[in-house]
């Protein structure tokens, strides 16, 4: 796979210095530039945007379609035949061509789009600071040293290292890092080994900022912002070259190889020995060439591929690349990234803890629908339930999130979706009320009223609101507070007892302390949930965060602690279950803690679920980052599990693993997830929770976001590998007998060398005849064992000894078939004048050269009508021989002498019906038949065609029985030296030629296009990063 290339550039750790060193680093102060000092560096940095990658013209689109082998020899063929005036001919050959280049301008003519999208992502406008003041302006005009203003419901404008924060300022960068929650934001020194989700003191550019607001020196921008680096990821990672497009290139450059041969042979042996004219020995060349080479294929090939895409579709699996299809086949390892693929991206309340026992709550996500099960998994009675709603209503109305019924929604599988404002915290904590009775929690929060509060800030860790207990005057005062347990329990004097909130003892606090430790081990984010009445005198406009923090002594009553969860998927579960049934390893990557990666893996079966966290190994994106790439090969294949992962160590992972010799499959819905989605042999992005970045990135998109539409796609692509070994073990060996039955009827002297099969005649059948046989077989059901097989080995060729055997075994005995017809009829069709004046001219000519002692005079082959029935004969022979062993390709080991040859594949019988159709009509519709060199043929022909088909489907059954025992071996042996039964060398495409080497697939056919994979020049690139000391001017405001 190519190296990915990133301009490089020491990057500079500012979340590992102080705001004052950063002030001076960039020249600036928290007063911000002076307008000539932005312009000045805007004129020296560029703008705040992202380089948009270099897009192929129309006419390279097409050029890459025509850059094919064999394209090219049947322009060629066209160009002879246009030269000899055959316009037939010319018009067929030419259409076949364009089919095939519009074919493959309609399925591959997508442009890259990813950059394009991330650019969407960018914000349009931007306040930044400048002489003192605020002013708003473009955000493609921010540059290094800015101080921009950013608060709730703000893009960041570039990447920034915050200097003030106010208001527990929370910036959701779930795109870049998979992180869930908002992350609180602070100004203090982060450590510099810390990963991308563990600098909280920067604000990311294009993430969302959630709540509160603050100040940040710009220090990223344009393609050197963390989001320019992953589009320049994007932009210049190369799509994998699938194994499908691998083994039809080998095909194509073998058989071009074989037809030049054949052909130059066939020409020579034409004019040079029988003294054809040279025109003839053209045309019989042409017959050759068009005979041997398989027009049909790269038709039946794509159309296949596109039918296989549609019944992708029709199950939620969106295929944006048509090879990608083969390739789901093949994968032997999926890399899953974890919030929103694995799970729901939609934290869930997991568990209650109250002094009594642990409660479990079922459902997952936000709907609610779920109930409350004590430690034996039984429901609780509704009286119960009633009680820990009255417990746990402070997690309702301390809570500021709210959630809604959207009936117009993307997802088809969900009735109702319910969306979420605000924290997804909190939105769990109220469809955890939802599920114990509360039917609305705006009426619900109506009856209690707020009347106080301390927001949630990360200072303090703890959010308190003081609720009336009804909406009467006077009504007696109540205050929730829910926050981290290490902060409450001190805080705590009480809790309640027997689960009833009217009885009430001294706290436990080691209870309490040790059971928030056991949740948060397993990966669970726990609130403890508090509340104790409260004093009207004690309540005013400023109360903060000291009402608890400075209380003379602990006064809260401990109600119990929930643990949040963002869940696994139930079908994600099942879908890892079948996956690795089918030999094919899933791994998780994530930004998210190691704890809660590994809590996810163990619920999915990921990872042994018995085993200890201590036993279990979860890598690191830093202590990636600390491991060349042979460090990294040792370890990648036995772990699964890697969290705090960057970009880049994503990238290096699936790298990794395609060293290691795995089909790799990367899912993921985030920006974060571009690179390794489109480095990966098949990219699955999301398709309702996905952004439009890994949409674009990737070769298929999920409509229904479940991780076992992924399975399901294997099936297919595994369905569609076996039909593609069908079509192609059917088309070989039918091109092989029609140009071999050209040239042996110059070999064999059959009535004066007559050629049995014209050009046209070859054309029709490879493309008409070949491509509903193929479409046929593309249609074949998946055989039982599918899913319990390993995967495919990687390299496995399509042509492989079974074709190969098959290309000398079946060939032969339809070129037998074809000839014996072919001669037969001649010698049973009385000669008419043509034929006598032709023999007549050949002896002249024969005795001219015998009495001159040498020279030559070249002969035209005359069209008589006894060599056109003969033609028509052989012609027949050929298709319905063909059709025969249509219906032994359908199965590749097993017997065609069964039920399920007539039960399955209802569209075999119609092709046969439909190809039958076509033969009558052009071997018995005057004037047809005569641009075909056909006439009608009697009875006795069409017994012994029938006949002979059916010879030919008994023989080759007779060969599936016993060849796998007494042939294949020795035919495995004597390919061995040749390697064209084998699996492909890992070594045989090195390295360096696939960092060089850029693929382009086409539908219609495929081939290797060199062109250097680069990235824009320095120079080139939009923004900056890094100090601008030492720039132009000064800063106004420096201090």
């Amino acid at each position: 796979m190519p190296d990915v290339e990133l301009i490089v550039v020491e990057e500079t750790k500012w979340h590992a210095i102080p705001v004052a060193e950063i002030l001076k680093m960039q020249s600036t102060s928290p007063e911000g530039l002076f307008d000539s000092e932005a312009e000045a560096r805007l004129k020296q940095y560029g703008t705040n945007e992202l380089t948009p990658p270099p897009k192929p013209s129309f006419l390279m689109k097409v050029f890459i379609q025509i850059n094919n082998i064999l394209i090219y020899i049947l322009i060629a063929a066209a160009i002879v035949a246009g030269v000899l005036q055959d316009w037939a001919e010319v018009a067929l050959i030419g259409g076949v061509v364009v089919i095939n280049v519009t074919i493959g301008l309609v399925q591959e003519g997508r442009a890259e789009q990813a950059a394009a999208a991330i650019q969407g992502m960018l914000s349009s406008k931007a306040t930044v600071i400048r002489s003192g003041e605020r002013k708003l302006i473009d955000a493609k005009n921010v540059v290094p040293g800015d101080v921009c203003f950013i608060q709730a419901g703000d893009r960041c404008p570039a990447d920034l290292r915050m200097i003030e924060v106010t208001g527990n300022c929370g910036i959701l960068e779930a795109m870049l890092t998979g992180e869930s929650n908002p992350i609180s934001k602070h100004t203090d020194v982060c450590l510099p080994q810390s990963a991308l989700g563990d600098r909280k003191n920067m604000a990311f550019s294009a993430t969302m900022v959630m709540t509160g607001q603050g100040k940040g020196v710009v220090c990223g921008t344009g393609d050197l912002a963390e989001i320019g680096k992953i589009s320049a990821m994007v932009s210049n990672v190369d799509s994998q070259k699938t194994n499908l497009m691998v083994q039809l290139e080998m095909f194509g450059r073998w058989i071009s190889v074989f037809v030049l041969i054949i052909a130059v042979i066939t020409f020579c042996v034409a004019y040079l020995v029988h003294d054809f004219e040279l025109g003839d020995a053209f045309k019989s060349t042409v017959a050759i060439a068009v005979a041997i080479i398989p027009e049909g294929l790269p038709a039946v090939v794509t159309i296949s591929l596109a039918l296989a895409m549609q019944m992708l579709a029709n199950n939620n699996a969106i295929i944006r690349q048509l090879p990608a299809v083969e390739t789901l086949g093949s994968v032997t390892v999926i890399c899953s990234d974890k919030t929103g693929t694995l799970t729901k991206n939609e934290m869930t309340v997991q568990l209650m803890q109250t002094s009594t026992q642990q409660y479990k709550m079922t459902g997952v996500g936000y709907s609610p629908v779920g109930v409350v099960q004590d430690e034996n998994s039984k429901d609780l009675p509704d009286e119960k339930v009633a009680r820990m709603l009255k417990m746990f209503e402070g997690a309702v109305l301390c809570n500021d999130a709210g959630i809604f019924k959207n009936l117009n929604h993307k997802n088809p599988n969900v009735p109702v979706a319910w969306e979420p404002i605000g924290y997804p915290t909190e939105v769990a904590l109220l469809t955890m009320g939802m599920k114990m009775g509360i039917t609305e929690v705006k009426d619900f929060k109506a009856q209690q009223p707020r009347v106080g509060g301390v927001p949630f800030a990360s200072e303090h860790k703890f959010m308190c609101c003081v609720h009336a207990a009804s909406t009467a005057p006077g009504a007696p005062l109540t205050i929730h507070v829910k926050g981290a347990p290490d902060r409450l329990i001190p805080q705590c004097k009480n809790q309640v007892m027997d689960d009833d909130l009217s009885k009430v003892g001294p706290i436990d606090e080691n209870y309490w302390q040790d059971k928030a430790s056991q949740m948060s081990g397993l990966g669970l984010r726990c609130l403890a949930i508090c509340r104790a009445d409260f004093d009207p005198k004690d309540l005013s406009d400023n109360m903060d965060a000291d009402l608890l923090l400075k209380a003379p002594t602990p006064f809260l009553t401990m109600i119990g602690v929930v643990a949040i969860l963002d869940p696994p998927r139930p079908e994600a579960i099942e879908g890892v279950a079948v996956a690795q049934m089918a030999g094919i390893v899933v791994k998780m990557i994530t930004g998210d803690h190691p704890a809660t990666a590994t809590a996810i893996a163990k619920m999915l079966g990921i990872v042994d679920p018995k085993l200890q966290e201590s036993s279990i190994r979860t890598y690191t994106g830093p202590e990636l980052d600390a491991m060349d790439d042979e460090g990294m090969d040792s370890i990648v294949l036995e772990c699964n599990v890697f969290a705090r992962a960057s970009p880049e160590n994503k990238i290096r992972i699936v790298k990794s693993l395609q060293r290691r010799g795995q089909t790799v499959s990367m899912t993921g819905d985030g920006v974060n997830d571009a690179p390794a989605l489109k480095a990966a042999n098949i990219g699955v992005a999301m398709g309702i929770t996905g952004t439009d970045v890994s949409k674009e990135a990737a070769k298929m998109v999920l409509a229904d976001d479940n991780f076992a539409t992924i399975v399901k796609a294997v099936r297919e692509g595994r369905r569609v590998w076996d039909n593609l070994v069908k079509i192609l073990l059917y088309n070989m060996p039918v091109n092989f007998a029609q140009g071999l039955s050209v040239f042996f009827a110059y070999i064999v002297d059959i009535d004066g060398h007559q050629v049995p099969l014209t050009a046209i005649q070859v054309l029709y059948v490879n493309m008409i005849t070949s491509v509903t046989m193929g479409l046929m077989l593309a249609m074949e059901p998946a055989e039982a064992d599918i899913m319990t097989r390993p995967p495919r080995r990687k390299g496995k060729r399509l042509f492989g000894k079974m074709v190969f055997w098959h290309c000398f075994f079946v060939s032969g005995i339809m070129v037998v078939c074809v000839l014996g017809n072919f001669a037969f009829t001649l010698g049973n069709i009385e000669k008419g004048a043509e034929d006598y004046a032709y023999e007549a001219e050949k002896a002249a000519v024969k005795m001219e050269r015998a009495a001159e002692g040498g020279g030559r005079r070249a002969i035209r082959v005359p069209k008589t009508a006894r060599l056109m029935e003969a033609r028509a004969v052989a012609f027949n022979m050929l298709v319905f021989a063909e059709m025969a062993y249509a219906l032994n390709c359908r199965f590749l080991k097993d017997s065609a002498f069964n039920f399920k040859m007539f039960t399955e594949n209802k569209w075999c019988w119609v092709a046969i019906a439909v190809t039958t159709v076509f033969q009558i009509f052009l071997t018995y519709t005057p004037g047809v038949n005569e641009i075909f060199s056909n006439a009608p043929i009697g009875a006795a022909s069409w017994a012994l065609i029938l006949a002979c088909a059916l010879a030919v489907f008994v023989l080759v059954e007779v060969e599936k029985a016993v060849g796998i025992y007494y042939i294949m071996p020795s035919v495995k042996k004597g390919c061995a030296p040749w390697g064209c039964c084998t699996g492909e060398d890992e070594q045989e495409r090195t390295q360096s030629e696939l960092n060089q080497v850029q693929f382009f697939a086409s539908g219609a056919s495929t081939f290797g296009l060199p062109t250097r994979a680069g990235s824009a020049n320095a120079g080139e690139r939009h923004g900056a990063q890094g100090p601008v000391a030492g720039a132009a001017g000064t800063s106004g405001y420096n201090v």
